[in-house]
């Protein structure tokens, strides 16, 4: 009987006919031992709660049974609040479980202090190639690969149908577009109480980014040897925030010292024209008196329908590095990431890792708009130390102080520039 993944076995005899040849020891990008349909034990899973519907798990469950059946499932659902402590009292011990699933931005940091199994080998089988550029580089560390991409969030363009065209207008497309539709809004709707054709709050760093990488700009760079570089000051950089301080400081009421969590509220009091917002926004906005009102469209970069590219957050899939079932962690890993899968989780709302499993969002305009940022993603730095920068909140100080006027736009991103590399480095 074969498991669900028999390409794995090809990758295998290739491998060892190169060990073979160089007769050296095994490297440590080794395909893991294949388990037999006889394997019998457990497999301990942790899950968010709540990812994923419990129901797409259990379909997965009874797809891994058919392929092992004397294999129990133990799949136990964790909370975000908890789940760190939790992992740092079992990843380095003999508990460990056998599947985890973390946050992208944690998977470098479990990586780089050996927790994590090298899953370099499986990555052709996993279809790592296939899936979204956003998520995908979130999983690899100096050139390993140690997390699978699970889904993923990202940002859109959030706007009012009906302010749009009673202003003659229609979503914009670039950036240039992005601005005239803003003036226009802002003097159409003037008269309303703290009105924002733009509404930006200072902290909603995702929604700054794009403005970066839109104008060629970065948040960090690395260099062959390692070492990295914020480049927050670059001229490219600062062009992109300096397009984004402009429509703030015109067209935004919303607090410089803000996130994104009183976004929906103002959007829903009919106080904003256009916004940035992750991508479930939209849908959860377009009801009762909104119905029909809302729109979405990708955040618009300088060229006509280029998007700007977006970062993506989500989780990836991880085999810890003292699981005892490593090659039945992945083979289950692979059906939880897999197409069929993907297709279901997409029908559940949220981004699937890959765009072949995009035709679950199909009869939804907002998700489809979602998907198309989605091709267009990259990733931010993918270092241990980038949890770090955002505990420190360098981007929230950098928009905070150049919206305020508490600094000029070159000294706050020589100042986040500066933190950024530190950090990095450190």
């Amino acid at each position: 009987m074969r498991g669900p993944r028999g390409v794995l076995v090809t990758a295998l005899v290739a491998v060892l006919a190169l060990a073979a040849c160089g007769g050296g020891e095994p490297s440590e990008a080794d395909p893991l031992p294949r388990p037999s349909a006889e394997a019998a034990g457990a497999l301990t899973v942790w899950l968010m709660d709540p990812s994923q519907p419990r129901a797409l798990v259990d379909r997965v469950n009874e797809r891994f049974a058919e392929a092992y059946p004397n294999v129990d499932v133990r799949v136990e659902y964790q909370q975000w609040a908890d789940v760190q402590e939790r992992l740092a009292a079992t990843l380095d011990t003999d508990t460990a479980p056998d599947v985890v699933e973390l946050g992208n931005v944690l998977t470098a940091r479990y990586a780089a202090q050996g927790l994590l199994t090298d899953l370099t080998a499986e990555a052709g089988g996993l279809g790592i190639d296939a899936m979204l550029p956003g998520l995908a580089a979130t999983g690899a560390w100096e050139g390993r690969r140690y997390g699978v991409p699970y889904y993923g969030g990202t940002q859109v363009l959030v706007y009012r149908i009906d302010q749009l065209a009673d202003a003659d207008l229609e979503a914009p497309t670039t950036l240039d577009a992005l601005e005239a539709a803003a003036a226009a809004l802002q003097e159409a709707n003037g008269a309303l109480p703290a009105y924002s054709a733009f509404w930006f709050p200072g902290h909603a760093w995702q929604a700054a980014v794009p403005f970066v990488w839109a104008h060629g700009g970065d948040v960090a760079r690395q260099d062959g040897d390692g070492a990295w570089t914020g480049t927050l000051d670059s001229p490219e950089s600062r062009a992109g925030l300096s397009r984004l301080s402009s429509l703030a400081e015109r067209h935004s009421a919303a607090p410089p010292d803000g996130d994104a969590r009183g976004n929906v509220e103002a959007f829903a009091e009919g106080r904003v024209g256009m916004m940035i917002d992750s991508w479930w926004v939209p849908g959860a906005l377009d009801r009762d008196r909104l119905r029909g009102k809302v729109g979405a469209a990708v955040i618009p970069g300088l060229v006509e329908d280029q998007a700007a590219p977006v970062s993506m957050g989500g989780s990836d899939l991880v085999v810890p590095a003292r699981s005892v079932n490593p090659g039945l962690a992945v083979e289950w890993i692979a059906l939880l990431t897999g197409e069929a899968a993907q297709v279901e989780l997409a029908r559940a709302g949220v981004i699937p890792n890959q765009e072949a499993a995009f035709r679950g969002h199909e009869g939804n305009a907002f998700l489809k708009v979602a998907d198309r940022a989605a091709l267009g993603s990259r990733a931010l730095p993918v270092s241990p130390q980038w949890p770090e920068v955002l505990r420190a909140q360098v981007l929230e100080t950098m928009l905070e102080d150049i919206l305020t006027g508490e600094a000029s736009i070159d000294e706050a991103t020589g100042r986040a520039s500066q933190a950024i590399t530190d950090i990095l480095n450190g």
